[in-house]
C-alpha cells in the first residue's frame, strides 16, 4: 500500500506521503520517485509526443488533440516547436534551480550530497510535487532567503502553464526588436492578474489571520513563511512551518488556494486560476446587466463559460463524496487533532489531494487502508479528470441548430 500510495503521489504531483521520504526509501527508491514526479510534471502524453518528433515520426491525431488538451490550443504545425520549447524550458529552469539549491545545499551538507539535494528539490518544485528528501520538508530553512526565492521561483515557474511563458516571452523579443509588442491575450492577462491575486492577497489575509490568532506574534516577525505559505498551496506541497500551528482561519484560507490551484497547461493540479477568473468575470457581468462573462474587453466563449462552472461543481460534488467516505471511515486510533476535528481535518487532506497539493495536517499517514484507497482516487482523478473533462467537453461542443423554449424559474 506504501509502494502504491508514494507511486501515485509521485506521478500525480501531489507530495501527499504515508512514509518519511527521506528515511524510508533507499536512494534507488528516490530516484523513481524523481522520475516519476519529472514524467508527471510534463506530462506522460507530451513526454510521449516528444519521443515521436525526436525519431522522425509524427504524432497521431488523438495524441495532438491530447496534447492540445494539456498545453492549450496549438496549432498543428508548431505543435513540434512548442514540444521542443516546453522540454527545453523545463530543463533550463530546473538546472537553474538545482545550481542554486546545490550551492545553498553543498554549505551544509557537502558539495555532494548537496548536488543530489539541489536536483531532487528543483525538480520536485517546478513540477509542484512537493516531495523533500529532508524529514520536516524545508522547515529548517524557514527564514532562509536563497531557499525560499529559489522553491518559490519553481514553483511559481510550474504552475504558470507554458503557453504564458512563451508569450511573455514573444512579447519580451518583439520589445528588443524595438516593435511595439503585441497585445496580451486574454487568458496570459486572466493567469497572470488571478495569480497575483491570489499570491498577495493570500499572503495578506494569511498574516491579518495568525495576527489575530496568536497574538502579534507571525513566525517570529519573518514575512517569509507568510509568502511561502501562500504560494505553496498552488498545488506545491511544501512547507517551513507547521501545518497544525495554523490556525483555523488559516486553514480555512488554504483550502480555497488549493482548490484553485495552478494555471492550465502547467505542472500544477486545481480547477485551475482562469476557471475562478472566467466565473468572476461572469458575476461581474451579470451585475451590470449583461450576460456572458466580459473580461479587459473580451467576451468570454459561452461554452467556456458553462466548461468552467460544470467544472467547479463536479469537483465540489467528488470533494463533498470523497470526504462523507473519508469521514464514515474513522481514523483507526480515535480522532486526529482535538482542536479541529475530524472534519476540517480530513477536508484539508481531500482537498490537498485533488488539488495535487501535498500539504497535509497529519492525518494521510494515519489512515486506514479504505481510506487511503479514497486518497488515492482523489489524487488520481484529480490530476488526470479536470483535463480530461474539458477535454471531452471541447470536443462534443458543437453549435446546434436549435434553441429549446425559455420558461422562467425563481433564483435565490
Amino acid at each position: 500500500m506504501d509502494c502504491l500510495f508514494t507511486a501515485t503521489s509521485a506521478v500525480c504531483v501531489t507530495g501527499l506521503i504515508t512514509v518519511d521520504t527521506a528515511t524510508a526509501w533507499s536512494g534507488w527508491g528516490q530516484g523513481v520517485i524523481l522520475c516519476l514526479i519529472q514524467l508527471g510534471g510534463l506530462g506522460i502524453m507530451t513526454f510521449s509526443v516528444a519521443l515521436l518528433y525526436l525519431a522522425g515520426r509524427r504524432p497521431a491525431a488523438h495524441s495532438y488533440q491530447a496534447v492540445r488538451g494539456a498545453l492549450g490550443p496549438i496549432p498543428a504545425s508548431e505543435l513540434g516547436r512548442v514540444i521542443k520549447d516546453v522540454v527545453v524550458y523545463t530543463a533550463v529552469t530546473e538546472g537553474l534551480g538545482a545550481a542554486v539549491l546545490w550551492w545553498r545545499f553543498g554549505l551544509d551538507y557537502g558539495w555532494a550530497r548537496g548536488l543530489a539535494l539541489g536536483v531532487f528539490h528543483s525538480i520536485s518544485a517546478f513540477c509542484n510535487a512537493g516531495f523533500s528528501m529532508f524529514s520536516t520538508s524545508l522547515m529548517a530553512y524557514r527564514a532562509d532567503p536563497t531557499v525560499n526565492l529559489a522553491v518559490m521561483g519553481l514553483i511559481t515557474a510550474g504552475g504558470i502553464g507554458f503557453l504564458v511563458i512563451e508569450e511573455l516571452l514573444k512579447r519580451l523579443r518583439t520589445w528588443r526588436q524595438g516593435r511595439r509588442p503585441p497585445r496580451l491575450s486574454l487568458h496570459t492577462r486572466m493567469v497572470l492578474t488571478t495569480s497575483g491575486v491570489l499570491v498577495l492577497g493570500g499572503a495578506g489575509v494569511l498574516w491579518i489571520f495568525e495576527y489575530i490568532a496568536n497574538h502579534g506574534q507571525v513566525w517570529g516577525g519573518s514575512l517569509w513563511p507568510v509568502f511561502f505559505t501562500a504560494v505553496t498551496p498552488r498545488t506545491a506541497g511544501f512547507n517551513t512551518i507547521p501545518m497544525n500551528a495554523l490556525s483555523n482561519a488559516s486553514v480555512a484560507l488554504l483550502l480555497g488556494l488549493m482548490f484553485v490551484g495552478a494555471s492550465p497547461g502547467s505542472c500544477g493540479g486545481g480547477v485551475k486560476t482562469t476557471t475562478l477568473a472566467v466565473l468572476v468575470s461572469m458575476v461581474r457581468t451579470h451585475l451590470r446587466g449583461r450576460r456572458g462573462a466580459e473580461a479587459w474587453g473580451r467576451r468570454v466563449e459561452e461554452g467556456q463559460v458553462g466548461a468552467a462552472l460544470s467544472l467547479v461543481l463536479g469537483s465540489l460534488a467528488l470533494l463533498g463524496l470523497a470526504l462523507m467516505v473519508l469521514l464514515s471511515l474513522h481514523l483507526p486510533k480515535g480522532p486526529l487533532g482535538h482542536q479541529r476535528g475530524e472534519f476540517l481535518v480530513l477536508c484539508f487532506e481531500a482537498v490537498s489531494a485533488f488539488g495535487t497539493v501535498g500539504l497535509s495536517l497529519g492525518a494521510t499517514a494515519k489512515l486506514t487502508t479504505a481510506g487511503k484507497l479514497v486518497v488515492i482516487m482523489l489524487m488520481f482523478i484529480g490530476r488526470v479528470g479536470p483535463l480530461s473533462f474539458v477535454y471531452s467537453i471541447a470536443q462534443r461542443m458543437k453549435a446546434p441548430r436549435y434553441r429549446l423554449a425559455e420558461e422562467h424559474v425563481l433564483i435565490g
